[in-house]
């Protein structure tokens, strides 16, 4: 294992590299090792690939899981802060008893009314939305953005 482990070290790191940036370096090169004991564990020296080749997939495939992984934990870390954030302004929205948020609701257009309902009323994430919508769940997001603005505005607005 220990001469795998030298031998295929510059593949291994000439893969990471090209992920740079996005996961910790060491983090990738563990998990290109990962993919190599994958390949050396499912390579079957009958078929006419060279060994390199199969582990070149192997490494690859591995290092690009752990980058995926690590972008859909951090969108899903930064969507949690941008939720908590939003709770905090609707809370307080709705604990201004001068503002009736729902004849607010009367002056959006039809699609953000929509959004509106199925974010805020009835707690339905932004992929939800855009399947039931059939739009883009960025659309979703930018629409559910552009509310909170104007729940913002109009509270300044008639809070002040």
């Amino acid at each position: 294992m220990e001469k795998l482990y030298q031998n295929y070290l510059p593949l291994v790191k000439s893969i990471a590299s090209r992920y740079k940036g996005r996961v910790p370096f060491e983090d990738l090169i563990q998990e290109g090792f990962l993919g190599l004991l994958e390949a050396e564990k499912r390579f079957d020296s009958s078929k006419k690939a060279k060994f390199s080749t199969y582990a070149f997939y192997w490494i690859k495939k591995k290092i690009s899981e752990a980058v995926r992984k690590e972008k859909a934990q951090s969108l899903n870390s930064s969507e949690l802060k941008e939720e908590i954030l939003e709770g905090s302004i609707i809370e307080k929205t709705y604990e201004s008893e001068d503002l009736d948020i729902f004849s607010f609701n009367k002056n959006l257009l039809s699609l953000e009314q929509k959004i509106f309902k199925l974010y805020f009323r009835e707690g339905k994430s932004l992929p939800q939305i855009a399947k039931e919508l059939n739009i883009r769940r960025e659309k979703a997001r930018q629409i559910k953005y552009l509310l909170l603005r104007k729940i913002k505005i109009n509270r300044r607005f008639i809070c002040s």
